[in-house]
This record gives structure tokens, C-alpha cells and sequence, in this order.
């Protein structure tokens, strides 16, 4: 049977309690042994609810247990029953640092529920005491600071993954991969993902967010980083993984009612991203938390030489030629049609248990470090390029980002 990968946790504020949710979901491959956050009360507060959360499931466990209605059943859920019901003998252990949580405690991976500022030195941290990393998205501000950590876990042999992947487990995100690297929809030129709201940004329409959010200096962007890499990154797990070669972008800030409180406010809420890939691909990325725009078609379009999707629809083209009394050629009749996509016969792990699978295999994470790194080298580009107005290429980015000062800024929308 795979190892119980025992975790701790980095952060203890609004997003922890999906990690904690997530890891206990899954009580025979993962135990939370230890907490950490820099507010000592967020830290009591979050190993409280994982002590109370694994006693409330392992009653609840224990109950479903007597009504079984097979031996196979019982067993599994008894012994459910008998890891969430560990938690009160061995407890959780808190700490206000992370760098004597990885030293004291018997892990094996941690998981960063921080915000985008605190994700590159407990990564590398974690990743130099051999520790796998699980990390809250975006994966980092930069796409230097997404490259320490990608090239820190690489070099230690342990697994990155990070939250946005849970986009990309699914069956039809399989299909769609499969029929795109398979070559099924011909040479895939281009390709269009848009996503936006009318209303979206935290702390202005939407409340209980950290202040963090609207300063690019700590979140790195604004709709980029908090809802439009979810799109990104689902995107590059469908084309293949393809690698960004230049990024041209625009954005805009400025949608009433303007912010009126005293944080400050320098992030986008509306971008506009070309990308061009090293493979001949192209895609465009429109992503807004705020957009006055309505009955607009939203989603993924991927364009192929023999047939496209238009978002989780597969069309390919049947046409025909007509042809003269002769039978010459006179005029091709382009025509598509609707193909059920073929789908995978198997069922897809949660973003955790991915990631648990990895930190016990030889497999990797569906959204890696890798795929994080060009993920945000896209992010990261667009916003520098919206800064230029021009096109940049992904080496002219990294040494751009060189020349910043400490602590590292973002590129703020005025």
C-alpha cells in the first residue's frame, strides 16, 4: 500500500481550510501532523478544526460502518474510521515558523496555503530538506521567482504541484488533450480562451479577501493571478504544454465605482494576452473581474487544420469536393460536424490526491512546476508587456525581472 504522506501545513488563514478539507478527504494517503502561520491564533484556530473536522468524519465513518452493506465496504470504511480517529491521540503540532517546522517535525511534504508573496522561500526550503510541495495559485509573482522554485524541487527529486490543476482532472480535459497532441484536429494553429465577470474584484464587490490582493507588490496582478490562471493553466495542459516564446498584453484598470479604501490599489481588472509558442501555436487570452459585457460567448476555442473545439464540443471537418461531368475537381465543399469525444474509461483524482499519488510515484503532478512555470511566465509577461506597450520575449522578461530591487514589485496598472 502507497506511504501515508504525512503534511504540513504553511498558512492558516481564508484558502487553508480547502487544504485541510482536501487532505483529510483522503484519510489512508495523507495525515496533517503539523501547522504553521505567523499569527498564532489563525494557527490554533485551523489545528482546532482539523482535530474537530477527523473526529466529526470518523464518527461519521464509524456509523456508515454498521449499515455496510458489504465486507469490502466495512472494512474500508472502518479503517477510515481508525486514521481520521488517530488525529486525537497524536494531535497537531503548531508553529509561528516554518523553517523549525521543517526542521523539527517527521514530514514528508508540506502544503502552501500562503499568499503569492510567501510561496518561492518555504518552496525552496521545504524543497532543500526533501520535502514535496503542494502550493496555493498563482505559483508565484514572477516568473523568476516560479523558476527558483521549479528548479529547487527539480534538483531535490521531489514533487511541485500547485491548486490551479484541479482545472485540468477531468475526463472531457483528457480528451481534449488527447485529441489535440494526438494530432486528431490537424496542425492547431490558434486557439481563444475568454472568462470574465461583471462584477468580481475582491475587496471592492466582493469581501473577506486579505489586503494583499489589490497590491501588485504582494499578488504579483489582479484577474491575472487570481482567476484568470485557472484559465491559463488549463489551456497549457490542453495544447500539450507548450512553451511561451514572446507575450504581448494590455490591461486596464479603472471600472466603477472606483476603490475607496486606504490599501493600495495597482492591479488589473481587465487583460487582453497574445502568446506565441515556440511550436508555431498562438493564443489569445481575454480575462476580466470586471467587464460591462453580456451574451458574449465565454470559454475555449482551439482551432486545428482538421477540426476545432469550441468549448468542450470536438468538431471535425467532412467536406467534399464537387466534381465537373469529367469528374475534375471544381470546388471543395467545407463542412462540420459535431464528434462525440472520445472519453476515458477511468476516473480522475481531486487536486490533492493527485498530488498524493505523485509524492508515491514516479508520475508528476498534472499541474507541475513545469507547467506553473510557464503558467506564469505568461501572467508575469503580459502585465511587464501592458507596462512597455509592445511585445516582449520570454528571455527579455526574465532579464527585466533581474533588474528589479527587493523586495520584488509587481508591474502596477495605474
Amino acid at each position: 500500500m502507497a506511504k501515508r504522506i504525512r503534511i504540513g501545513l504553511i498558512g492558516c488563514g481564508m484558502i487553508s481550510g480547502s487544504h485541510v478539507n482536501g487532505y483529510l478527504a483522503h484519510p489512508q494517503h495523507a495525515e496533517i501532523v503539523a501547522v504553521c502561520d505567523t499569527v498564532d491564533a489563525n494557527a490554533q484556530r485551523r489545528a482546532a478544526e482539523v482535530l474537530s473536522g477527523a473526529e466529526s468524519r470518523a464518527n461519521s465513518a464509524t456509523e456508515e460502518a454498521k449499515k455496510a452493506d458489504s465486507a469490502e465496504a466495512k472494512e474500508h470504511l472502518t479503517e477510515n474510521a481508525a486514521h481520521w480517529g488517530g488525529y486525537k491521540d497524536n494531535g497537531v503540532k503548531i508553529y509561528n515558523d516554518f523553517n523549525e517546522m521543517i526542521k523539527e517535525c517527521d514530514l514528508d511534504a508540506v502544503s502552501l496555503a500562503t499568499p503569492p508573496f510567501a510561496h518561492e522561500e518555504p518552496t525552496v526550503a521545504a524543497a532543500n530538506a526533501g520535502l514535496h510541495v503542494f502550493c496555493e495559485k498563482p505559483m508565484a509573482r514572477t516568473a523568476t521567482e516560479a523558476r527558483n522554485m521549479r528548479d529547487a524541487c527539480d534538483s531535490a527529486g521531489v514533487k511541485l504541484a500547485y491548486q490551479s490543476g484541479g482545472t485540468c482532472l477531468n475526463k472531457t480535459s483528457y480528451a481534449i488533450r488527447e485529441a489535440v497532441t494526438s494530432g486528431k484536429i490537424g496542425d492547431v494553429h490558434y486557439g481563444r480562451l475568454t472568462s470574465y465577470r461583471l462584477r468580481g474584484r475582491p475587496n471592492v464587490d466582493m469581501f473577506g479577501f486579505g489586503r494583499w490582493f489589490l497590491n501588485s507588490a504582494y499578488s504579483g496582478g489582479g484577474t491575472t493571478y487570481d482567476t484568470g490562471v485557472y484559465d491559463i493553466n488549463r489551456s497549457i495542459y490542453l495544447l500539450g504544454s507548450p512553451q511561451p516564446a514572446t507575450i504581448s498584453g494590455i490591461a486596464y484598470r479603472g471600472m466603477p465605482p472606483e476603490y475607496t479604501g486606504e490599501e493600495i490599489n495597482d492591479v488589473e481588472e481587465f487583460v487582453s494576452v497574445f502568446v506565441r509558442f515556440t511550436n508555431g501555436m498562438s493564443f489569445t487570452y481575454e480575462h476580466g473581474w470586471s467587464c460591462n459585457m453580456a451574451g458574449q460567448p465565454q470559454g475555449i476555442f482551439i482551432f486545428g487544420s482538421k477540426g476545432s473545439f469550441s468549448g468542450d464540443k470536438l468538431f471535425l471537418e467532412k467536406g467534399k469536393w464537387e466534381t465537373d461531368d469529367k469528374g475534375n475537381r471544381r470546388r471543395y465543399q467545407g463542412n462540420l460536424e459535431e464528434t462525440p469525444l472520445e472519453l476515458p474509461d477511468r476516473n480522475f483524482p481531486d487536486k490533492f490526491r493527485d498530488f498524493l499519488d505523485a509524492c508515491n510515484s514516479d508520475a508528476q503532478p498534472v499541474s507541475n512546476g513545469d507547467v506553473g512555470l510557464k503558467t506564469t511566465e505568461i501572467m508575469s509577461g503580459a502585465l511587464l508587456s501592458a507596462k512597455l506597450k509592445r511585445e516582449i520575449s520570454v528571455e527579455e522578461l526574465y532579464e527585466i525581472e533581474a533588474l528589479r530591487i527587493e523586495p520584488a514589485p509587481g508591474w502596477p496598472i495605474p
